[in-house]
């Protein structure tokens, strides 16, 4: 059973969760709205094992014109 997203609290993170990312950034509902996002192109994400992925924080907040320290 997945845990429930949380909300991140800035400074951000350089890498999170994804559904963590899409709650913050995206106010996405549940995890699967947030790796449909994702999948999107709409959060940068980097590869941590074959199945596994994270969230590029810093990255995503840069495209969406969010400053992640402030």
């Amino acid at each position: 059973m997945r845990r429930k997203p949380r909300r991140l609290t800035k400074p951000y993170p350089a890498v999170a969760e994804i559904p963590d990312a899409g709650l913050t950034l995206y106010e996405a509902k549940n995890a699967e709205e947030s790796y449909r996002i994702a999948r999107g192109g709409g959060i940068a994400t980097i590869d941590v094992g074959p199945r596994r992925k994270k969230a590029l924080m810093h990255v995503t907040c840069r495209q969406l014109g969010i400053d992640p320290t402030a």
